[in-house]
Parts: structure tokens; C-alpha cells; sequence
């Protein structure tokens, strides 16, 4: 019982090392950011590059199935319209009444 609570240091250090350079990227994005002047390209890029990595990630398993192909085209098609909440529970609600009926 006493050797499952073996702290083992060097699986401590990697925990650590791992929080710190994660800390630092957050940190360190924003703080050089400030300190360079961008261009209005360079500037469109990095305001596009959140919706873009989400894109990245829904798009997969948004397509993987065609119930939730059709969810995801109902909630690109409310999403202009309404707030972005409701556009989200409807999208939800979407994806589970087509996944039961199709």
C-alpha cells in the first residue's frame, strides 16, 4: 500500500518541466506579441488562426458521420442569425436528435 504512494522525483520533474514550458508558451505568445509590430497580413493571419484550429478540429468528427454532417450545416446555417449560445445548444440538440433518428 505504502509503495503506491512512492513519490517517484524524476516522474515529479517531467510533471514539473511539462507545466512550465506549457506556462511559458502561454505567457510567452502574448508578452512577444506585444513587443513586435505587425503588418495588416500578419495581423489578419493571427485573427483568423482560432477559428481556423477549430475548424481543424470539428471538421473531422463533425464529417465522420452524416447525422452530424447535417447538424454542423444547420448550425453554419443559424449561426449568423443568432447568438453564438443558442447557436451551440441548438447544434447540440441537432446532433442528438439526428444521431436517434438517422
Amino acid at each position: 500500500m505504502l509503495e503506491a504512494l512512492h513519490l517517484d522525483w524524476s516522474i515529479f520533474a517531467i510533471v514539473l518541466g511539462g507545466a512550465l514550458v506549457t506556462w511559458l508558451t502561454r505567457v510567452g505568445g502574448p508578452w512577444l506579441i506585444a513587443r513586435v509590430r505587425l503588418g495588416p497580413s500578419a495581423s489578419a493571419a493571427l485573427e483568423a488562426t482560432p477559428g481556423a484550429v477549430l475548424v481543424a478540429l470539428v471538421a473531422p468528427a463533425a464529417l465522420s458521420r452524416p447525422s452530424d454532417a447535417l447538424a454542423a450545416a444547420f448550425v453554419c446555417l443559424i449561426a449568423r442569425r443568432v447568438p453564438m449560445v443558442v447557436a451551440v445548444a441548438a447544434g447540440v440538440v441537432a446532433v442528438v436528435l439526428l444521431r436517434s433518428l438517422l
